[in-house]
């Protein structure tokens, strides 16, 4: 789905919108927004890869004399 910010305020029944809110709509709604001057268009992140990671204790050596 594609994402625009808002450049102006915006409310219906059933949603009410901010200056600078970014919404999700789709591709035709996103198209019109723009071409009417009241959105912008935002590029999706890059998606961040996440890795599972063993946790590793480290041990000191303590000598009892």
């Amino acid at each position: 789905m594609p994402k625009v910010k808002l450049l102006t305020s915006m409310a219906g029944i059933n949603f009410s919108h901010n200056v600078g809110d970014v919404i999700d709509c789709n591709a035709a709604e996103a198209q019109r927004f723009v071409a009417a001057g009241i959105a912008e268009a935002v590029a999706a992140p890059a998606a961040k890869v996440e890795r599972a990671v063993k946790k590793t204790t480290t041990r000191k050596a303590v000598s009892e004399e």
